[in-house]
Parts: structure tokens; C-alpha cells; sequence
């Protein structure tokens, strides 16, 4: 054979066996492929949903609590896209809206915080401290500087003006055993005393877009309750609503409406809520019995939401035992128009898991999120609205 002809069948030979080893890759390779995804999403929104599903968090619970430990007097930061708390161990805090985020705003602590009174501004707070001998003092908290000031030893209970640095505060005359309602700035400057008080037992606030403050006794089942409202200058002082027992009120934002809780009778079992005017007439009962601190209005002035109590123990009376301690409730949530009566859960009963005494309660700023302190545990909740 010449070597031309060896030449040619060793090229055919060549080329053959080439084919043979490219045909054999081929089908490995394909065979692989598919077997690696023939479970794999045909589309694209199937790659998307794919992946959605390991992201997305699967909890559908009504009710989230958004805080790791116990807090005091929350509320929404100047920026509206965080939350901002004092610790029991008395630092001041914040965390976004999830509850996440969290870090501290202020290097010193101050310890013994039992209540938290924040200005309209949300600069300043005037803090209530309990005292190593058992009794409280209020202080003026700076939050850009983080320093707190103590306020007169004399007084026992504190508000803000809506539209001033300037507070309302009661004090207590030691020597002559007398408590009066005054107003000043918090260093005590441009003191004026608006009113001679009975007792010391009495709350204050201000009527909003107003210039009266409203005060009325501490809510006693055993005694009438007198809501009297008298003006910043302490004059004209009227009385807006009376005997009523165990009565308790919250204004709306616009100061035209308040509501009402109160006892059906003297030393009553059952707790009853209404509406009334900026008259104190036109009493409306909302048909919900519920207490006036445990509700909210929203900016409409026309919705409010509350935390409905329940499991309350037989033949309590109300609502003395509850503010004494003497039980925690579990609560319901409702929306409810108080121009039309009509009521709606906010969480169906079925969704509620948990046991949750709720005070303290607060939304965001479009009311897209409604939050609470569960008194059981002394954390923040949330409710999706």
C-alpha cells in the first residue's frame, strides 16, 4: 500500500473516531442538564415566586410584638420612622417600626423611670423617678444633650402646654397641706396658679386647640366624678360633666369630643363607655365597656380604637380593682365611628393567641399601624390596620 493511501485511511480513521467521542460529550452534557433541572420553574415569575418564598417571612400573625424587653412610656420619633423608649434599666432607646435596628440615644442612665411625659416637640421629656425612700420626683430630660434636671421635690404630677415649652404641674404644700394646679416653665419661671385643688387626687389635660385645662378627680367607684375645665389664665372655671362614678376621659385631637368611661352605678361591677361634646352634653353611650385609657382616637376625630378587656374576675369593682393591680385582662381590639355606632374587630378572636392586657396606645403617622403595651409582659405590640 503507498503511503498516500495510509495517509487517507488514517485521516478517515482520525475523523471517525473524533465524531465518536463528540457525540458521546453531547449527549452526557445534555443528559445532566436536564436531570439538574427538570424541577426548576418554567417561567420567570416562577424564578421570582421561587425565590420570593425563601425571603418572604411566612408568620401571618394579627398581632406581632416588635420589642426583645420590657419598656416604658414608647413612642414615634421626630423622624416618624422609629420608636423611642426609655429601658427599665433606664436608657433611653430606639428601634424602626419592625423592631429592629435597635441602638441607644443617650450614654448616661438614669435610673428608677416609672413614667415618661414627652413634649409636643418631642425634644424633652419630664421624667417621673422613683426615689430610693419610696416616694417619686420629676426631673426635665434633655434629649440632644442627654442631661436631666430635678424639678421642685413639691410636685406630684406633670403635663405639657400643646403649644409651649412651657407645664402644667400640681403641687403640694407641704405646710399647709393644700395642692394647687400651676403653670411655668420647667425651671419654675413664670410661675402662675390656675387653681386650688379639693385633694390631691386629680388629673389634668389640656383641652387640644384650646386654651382651657380640663380637671377632673381620680376615677372612684365610690365617688362622683367632676369634669371642670378653667383657662390658662386661670379664670372662668365651669363645670362640663358630673356624678358620674368611676369616670375617667380622653379628648380628641381637635378638642371637640371626649370620651367617657364610667361605672353603671356607685361601687358597679360594669364599666360603660360614651361620648360626650366640649360641653359635656350630647352624652352618647358608644355600647362598648371599655376603659377611656385603654382606647385611642384617630385623626379623623370621628374613629377611635380600643382594647375591649375581658376575663375580668366576678363582682370586681371598676375601676378601682383593675387600676389597683388586682387582675390583669385579655383583650379584644375594635374600630369603632362614634357618629354611626358601628363597631369592627380589628383582630378576630381566633387570632389572638395570647393574653394581652393593653395600655399605652399609639399608631403611626398614616395609621397604617396601631401599637400597645402589653401590661402582662411590659413589651410593644404591634396591629397591622
Amino acid at each position: 500500500m503507498s503511503i498516500l493511501k495510509k495517509i487517507f485511511f488514517l485521516s478517515i480513521f482520525i475523523f471517525f473516531l473524533s465524531l465518536l467521542f463528540w457525540g458521546i460529550y453531547t449527549l452526557s452534557f445534555k443528559k445532566t442538564e436536564v436531570a439538574e433541572n427538570e424541577n426548576a420553574p418554567t417561567d420567570n415569575n416562577s424564578i421570582i415566586d421561587s425565590a420570593l418564598d425563601k425571603i418572604i417571612p411566612t408568620s401571618n400573625a394579627k398581632i406581632s410584638v416588635i420589642s426583645q424587653e420590657a419598656l416604658i412610656s414608647p413612642l414615634i420619633s421626630t423622624d416618624e420612622d422609629k420608636i423611642w423608649y426609655f429601658s427599665t434599666s433606664g436608657e433611653l432607646k430606639e428601634f424602626d417600626l419592625a423592631g429592629s435596628a435597635q441602638k441607644n440615644l443617650a450614654d448616661k442612665k438614669i435610673t428608677g423611670v416609672s413614667k415618661v411625659v414627652w413634649s409636643p416637640n418631642k425634644l424633652k421629656a419630664l421624667l417621673k423617678i422613683k426615689n430610693s425612700d419610696g416616694s417619686s420626683s420629676f426631673s426635665l430630660f434633655d434629649i440632644k444633650t442627654g442631661q436631666a434636671s430635678p424639678l421642685n421635690a413639691n410636685i406630684n404630677e406633670v403635663s405639657w402646654l400643646a403649644t409651649s415649652d412651657k407645664i402644667f404641674y400640681k403641687y403640694f404644700d407641704t405646710k399647709n397641706k393644700k395642692s394647687t394646679l400651676n403653670i411655668s416653665s420647667p425651671d419654675g419661671s413664670g410661675w402662675k396658679k390656675l387653681l386650688e385643688l379639693p385633694h390631691d387626687k386629680i388629673f389634668f389635660y389640656q383641652i387640644p386647640r384650646s386654651g382651657l385645662v380640663s380637671v377632673w378627680n381620680n376615677g372612684d367607684a365610690y365617688y362622683p366624678t367632676l369634669l371642670q375645665t378653667i383657662s390658662l389664665i386661670g379664670e372662668d372655671l365651669k363645670t362640663l360633666y358630673k356624678d358620674s362614678f368611676g369616670a375617667d376621659y380622653l379628648w380628641d385631637n381637635a378638642g371637640n369630643h371626649a370620651l367617657v368611661s364610667q361605672t353603671d352605678t356607685k361601687g358597679g361591677t360594669k364599666i360603660q363607655l360614651g361620648v360626650i361634646n366640649y360641653n359635656g352634653g350630647e352624652y352618647k353611650n358608644l355600647g362598648l365597656p371599655t376603659f377611656a385609657f385603654k382606647c385611642l382616637w384617630s385623626k379623623d376625630n370621628i374613629t377611635i380604637y380600643c382594647a375591649l378587656p375581658g376575663e375580668i374576675p366576678d363582682n370586681s369593682i371598676l375601676p378601682n380593682d383593675y387600676k389597683a393591680g388586682k387582675f390583669t385582662t385579655s383583650d379584644t381590639f375594635w374600630k369603632i365611628n362614634i357618629e354611626t355606632g358601628e363597631k369592627k374587630r380589628l383582630v378576630e378572636t381566633a387570632d389572638i393567641n395570647s393574653a394581652f392586657d393593653a395600655s399605652n396606645l399609639f399608631a403611626n403617622s398614616d395609621e397604617s399601624l396601631l401599637f400597645f403595651v402589653n401590661k402582662i409582659d411590659g413589651k410593644l405590640y404591634k396591629i397591622a390596620l
